[in-house]
């Protein structure tokens, strides 16, 4: 009776211990980009530690060779990210992408702005300033590192505008692609409205880390197959 009676205490003090576990856990409060860190590095840990492998798959992204399952890749923080349209490839607009990516209960969403950049006409490298608001889309859901962002109709300053150096007004989808913790890219459709343009359904964009937002890339990468453009160098005199 005296042993049974031990165990008895002893199961009760090992369930007490728990509850205070867990309670301290559920008082530390939100912390969702914490949250997303702590669950990348649990992920990538028990991938390491059950000696598995990446594998590329047919739409270049990675996928761990054991399971099958997409690679969990972090892109918190900013990107340069260039979208290169039907109407001239080799003039991308461009914008600073400043990205936080929440995790809550194994689901992942992505929130982002898109702070666009003045651009010469003719120019894919200056003077590249902000200008304008920046465009903002919250709450897009990332499965199997894919997202879509369903922009409806936007504005961009003509100042941004390395085409025709017009304002801007279209409709644009950007289904995107999570390549690595430094690149994501994918396609892009939609119309542009003004200039009275049409269909730029065949477009492509891609977004790089930034190190520092003052400090941009060049040349600049458009699509997700590492396709990269820059400015015609000066003939020398």
């Amino acid at each position: 009776m005296r042993r049974a009676k031990q165990d008895l205490e002893s199961r009760r003090a090992a369930s007490a211990a728990a509850l205070l576990g867990l309670a301290l856990a559920l008082g530390c409060g939100p912390d969702p980009e914490g949250k997303f860190e702590d669950f990348v590095k649990s992920t990538r840990e028990s991938t390491s530690s059950s000696g598995s492998t990446s594998s590329s798959t047919s739409d270049g992204s990675t996928s761990d060779a054991t399971t099958g399952e997409p690679e969990i890749f972090d892109i918190n923080g900013d990107f340069l990210l260039a979208v290169s349209t039907t109407v001239d490839r080799s003039k991308p607009l461009q914008f600073i992408a400043t990205n936080t990516v929440t995790e809550m209960d194994g689901a992942l969403t992505l929130a982002t702005c898109l702070q666009p950049l003045t651009l010469d006409v003719g120019k894919v490298l200056t003077p590249r300033e902000p200008v304008g608001e920046p465009l903002c889309f919250s709450g897009l859901p990332i499965v199997d590192g894919s997202f879509l962002i369903d922009a409806g109709e936007v504005s961009v300053n003509g100042l941004a505008n390395p085409i025709t150096g017009s304002n801007i007004v279209a409709t644009l989808i950007m289904a995107g692609s999570i390549k690595s913790d430094d690149l994501y890219c994918g396609e892009v459709s939609g119309e542009v409205l003004m200039p009275a343009i049409g269909k730029i359904d065949g477009s492509s964009f891609a977004a790089v880390r930034l190190a520092d937002p003052s400090v941009l890339p060049d040349p600049v990468v458009v699509d997700c197959a590492g396709t990269s453009v820059t400015d015609a160098a000066m003939p020398k005199p």
